[in-house]
């Protein structure tokens, strides 16, 4: 597999809200849209190119980390 998709950043998040710890996937879900959508647009105007999300998460005892790389498209 072959990826020309240049990585532009990268970022590592801590969420600690109430709702992480719910065990409501729906609230994590949520949690997550916004954390990639306010990553996406910081990224897309620091340097005016379309960008692709791509994350990863995970709860941690306290929280949830969620870890964010953005790809040029």
């Amino acid at each position: 597999m072959n990826i020309s998709n240049k990585l532009l950043d990268y970022a590592i998040v801590y969420d600690d809200r109430k709702q992480v710890n719910s065990g409501k996937y729906e609230d994590k879900r949520i949690i997550i849209e916004e954390v990639k959508n306010r990553f996406k647009a910081q990224v897309e105007n620091r340097t005016d190119k379309s960008v692709l999300v791509v994350y990863d998460w995970r709860k941690t005892h306290s929280g949830m980390e969620i870890i964010l790389y953005a790809f040029e498209s």
